[in-house]
């Protein structure tokens, strides 16, 4: 797995004239709530870290902005569509980019580990998932469900019992099996861990 990692405190980011270019602030000025524009501004700061490590280029000429039919974040390095593989999270504060110069497919989530509900487990999870118990553990499957539909690109529109993790290793079914053939069955492997106190993190990777 050849992924590289950054997170990034929100109540210790730059400017955002500092970081963005004049494109993304333009975006940036759409977003009506404080909360979001942080998040959506640590998001974009822990990414362009990663990248200006990978690349020597400066931060204006790091891009990612939603493309207009999709929604999806498009990332380009000095105006050029980039081929690297990505992916943005944030929770309570804390915001979390991956890039892949190998892996095709990435998906990475943050959460807070928090009280999880046995109705709320019912609600998300197949019962073939709920192999242990507990919040750390109900938070570590809510991070690699999110995780791997990031990786297939759908984001939450799939019903969650389609996407399973069952003892780190991933099933499909129903729709999202249908996404992850059209991507031609990569293999996924799941990493998930406490990278944060309080949190749990899960990297998804396929190739």
């Amino acid at each position: 797995m050849s992924c590289q990692i950054k997170e990034v405190d929100l109540n210790r980011l730059p400017p955002a004239d500092e970081i963005l270019s004049e494109r993304e602030q333009a975006f940036f000025q759409t977003l009506r709530f404080p909360k979001r524009r942080v998040e959506w501004l640590g998001g974009r700061f822990a990414l362009k870290e990663l990248v200006r490590g990978l690349t020597g280029a400066e931060y204006k000429g790091i891009e990612v902005l939603p493309q207009p039919t999709s929604g999806k974040p498009l990332l380009t390095v000095g105006g050029t569509n980039s081929p690297l593989a990505f992916s943005i999270t944030h929770s309570r504060g804390w915001a979390a980019a991956a890039v892949s110069t190998e892996e095709p497919f990435l998906g990475i989530d943050l959460e807070k580990i928090e009280i999880r509900t046995d109705a709320w487990a019912r609600d998300f999870f197949h019962p073939s998932e709920l192999t242990a118990a507990g919040d750390a553990f109900l938070t570590a499957l809510w991070t690699q469900k999110e995780a791997l539909v990031k990786l297939l690109g759908t984001g939450l529109s799939l019903n969650s019992y389609e996407v399973r993790c069952i003892d780190g290793k991933p099933l499909f079914s129903g729709r999202a099996r249908q996404v992850y053939e059209q991507l031609g069955s990569p293999a996924i492997t799941l990493q998930t861990a406490e990278r944060i106190p309080g949190f749990m993190f899960t990297l998804a990777c396929g190739h």
